[in-house]
């Protein structure tokens, strides 16, 4: 993804912030070498894997617009990549393009989802974070929800993730994090830190209007980006 100026000053000025907000945690826990122990996922630096839902044709949820959730989410998921380039955070990605075998009438959500799955538990250090947008029968439903493993480190980073989500983009979503329903394939069967990000719901006409905007999508990105930055170096072993 090309990055414009503007675009490149906001993610400076967060990574600074970032950078401080390390700095802090890193000294705030120096002391303590037994929670610095307990705290190490691994012997390397911490990955991003960066998952965004659906594809192909498998699309999702369809705002009323007609605006595909794998769209949507794929465009969030590049978005990271970019601001994870940026800052130099390690990171791969389960797809940066929809030209996967979703395309084929062939295309089985269950297999996609366990090859999805194995890239990563075969990544070192992974965190998962899996973008997606919600729906429901009602269109006055809204508001970001973070869903999380039931794996070491993964409501941590969902609670930060969703705090952050709600203050910077909608003070007024009541939503908060909660343990993925098992019934989803994805988070409960990797072995790392991982949450699933419902940014919105498609089927709120104003919701679905922001969240196919490029700055709102933009916002989502950095938010997502640095949660795991900053998670990654209180967390992991980085």
């Amino acid at each position: 993804m090309f990055i414009t100026f503007k675009l490149k000053k906001l993610i400076t000025a967060l990574a600074i912030i970032l950078a401080v907000a390390i700095a802090v945690l890193i000294i705030a826990g120096g002391g303590d070498d037994e929670a610095n122990e307990a705290s190490v996922v691994g012997n390397g630096a911490a990955v991003l894997v960066i998952d965004p839902g659906h594809g192909g044709i498998d699309g999702g949820a369809v705002s009323l617009a007609g605006v595909r959730e794998s769209d949507i989410n794929l465009a969030i998921a590049n978005k990271m990549g970019s601001i994870a380039d940026f800052l130099g955070l390690q990171h791969v990605s389960t797809k940066t393009a929809d030209t996967t075998d979703a395309d084929t009438a062939e295309y089985s959500e269950h297999d996609d989802l366990v090859k999805r799955a194995q890239l990563v538990n075969s990544t070192p250090n992974a965190v998962l974070i899996s973008i997606h947008q919600n729906e429901y029968p009602s269109e006055e439903i809204r508001g970001a929800e973070v869903m999380y493993a039931d794996t070491d480190g993964s409501k941590l980073l969902a609670e930060s993730i969703q705090n952050l989500l709600v203050s910077d983009l909608d003070p007024e979503n009541r939503r908060v994090s909660r343990p993925a329903p098992k019934e989803l394939l994805l988070t409960r069967s990797i072995d790392c830190p991982g949450v699933l990000v419902e940014c919105g719901f498609l089927s709120n006409p104003n919701e679905a209007e922001k969240l196919s905007n490029f700055d709102y999508q933009t916002k989502i990105a950095l938010i997502l980006t640095t949660a795991f930055a900053s998670f990654a170096s209180g967390y992991c072993n980085t």
